[in-house]
């Protein structure tokens, strides 16, 4: 790489039942921004 990058990430998460209090992760979201 030629530097270092500010990143900002997001979890996707699913909650198939919140009584359970379960939940899987099923992503991740990655932004970028150039400046």
């Amino acid at each position: 790489m030629h530097g270092k990058h500010l990143y900002e990430y997001a979890v996707v998460r699913v909650v198939p039942r919140v009584e359970r209090e379960e939940f899987i992760n099923v992503g991740v979201v990655l932004c970028a921004n150039k400046s």
